[in-house]
């Protein structure tokens, strides 16, 4: 059995670790990416939530009026496309 002593001594002994390899150069910054945007910024104009929800309440509504126009329920599609003309007036 190996004493504390002989461990000790044993591992003074040890070769030292290898240096480390030198640090590469410091390479300059990336340069900054362009703006996200697409098209130009005069084509790109907020809209905003309230008007999308409105816009998507007219083309539902417009969907919803064909499709009860194709299965004879005039009056119904009658009445979904006066909803849609109402949401079509918050839209202007």
């Amino acid at each position: 059995m190996r004493t504390s002593r002989s461990i000790i001594s044993q591992a003074h002994r040890a070769e030292p670790a290898e240096a480390a390899p030198p640090a590469p150069e410091a390479r300059p910054p990336d340069p900054e990416p362009p703006p996200a945007t697409v098209g130009p910024a005069e084509q790109n104009t907020v809209v905003d939530l309230g008007r999308i929800a409105w816009l998507g309440t007219v083309l539902l509504c417009l969907i919803v009026v064909g499709v009860l126009v194709l299965e004879g329920y005039l009056g119904y599609a009658a009445v979904t496309l006066a909803v849609a003309l109402a949401a079509f007036i918050n839209l202007l």
